[in-house]
């Protein structure tokens, strides 16, 4: 934006009336700095960015920690819900063979191995003579 005076005469002469310049705002000069690539960078304004860039490094550190630690936590989840299907399918033919060694039958050949007999007849209650 350029300065402009605006000079009005009208019939009878009066003073000429001056537009006061207006101050560029922050923003435009910023923006004008930018699209001119005019970066004046001191010392002073680099020391006073540190905390700051030391600020970005340390959130950067922790995003790429919390990435690795959330990797490790699902292939961990990803091992155990394994070993949970395995155990379950351990547990169902475990359970499967005790069930059919439980059987009468099959008690009763293992027993005649060692020379014990299935009885023949079934087992009497003994009672004594008390009310």
């Amino acid at each position: 934006m350029t300065n402009k005076i605006i000079i009005e005469k009208e019939k009878s002469e009066e003073p000429l009336v001056e537009e006061k310049p207006r101050e560029k705002s922050r923003l435009s000069s910023t923006m004008q700095k930018v699209a001119d690539f005019d970066f004046n960078i001191s010392n002073t304004w680099l020391l006073q960015q540190i905390p700051f860039g030391v600020f970005v490094v340390a959130l950067l550190l922790l995003h790429i920690w919390n990435g690795h630690n959330t990797e490790r936590v699902i292939r961990k989840t990803d091992k155990l819900n394994k070993e949970i299907k395995e155990l379950r399918s351990e547990y169902i033919s475990i359970l499967s063979e005790l069930m059919s060694e439980s059987k009468q039958s099959a008690v009763a050949k293992k027993l005649d191995t060692l020379g014990i007999k299935e009885l023949v007849t079934p087992p009497i209650k003994i009672t004594t003579g008390g009310n």
